[in-house]
């Protein structure tokens, strides 16, 4: 494929993307992914264990995820733990808002340098730029 990928090409990420994916969490530079959200930076690391961890505005995270062959994203049982430290009320809010949204995306889409996760009706989407992008 030449040029930048189609909307119809993005839809899921396929074998060999994941593949390319937990190839790519061994570097450092795809360790670590930055999202902003309304001017707080937001960030997650995609681990080769199939293990995330991030900051979420004030606190850090974990949790374990699993991605199937189409492209499917599940996240563990458990959710995700995280430190328990208090910030300004406007903060916490989008922490809240950016764990719950995480745990609803079950679509990962790689493309290029940006992770996009998402909900199946993208009524949830997060985008994710590789640190140094």
């Amino acid at each position: 494929m030449t040029g930048a990928p189609s909307v119809k090409d993005l839809l899921r990420m396929d074998a060999a993307q994941i593949a390319a994916l937990y190839a790519r969490a061994a570097t450092p530079s795809l360790q670590e992914l930055d999202g902003d959200y309304d001017g707080t930076l937001l960030r997650a690391q995609i681990l080769p264990l199939r293990r995330t961890i991030g900051l979420a505005a004030v606190n850090r995270f974990g949790g374990d995820y699993s991605l199937s062959a189409e492209g499917k994203l599940g996240w563990g049982k458990a959710g995700f733990a995280a430190t328990r430290m208090m910030g300004p009320p406007e903060l916490m809010e989008k922490e809240r808002a950016y764990l719950r949204g995480l745990g609803k995306t079950n679509v990962a889409i790689l493309a290029g340098h940006v992770l996009v996760l998402q909900s199946d009706d993208a009524s949830t989407v997060l985008r994710f730029n590789e640190a140094g992008f």
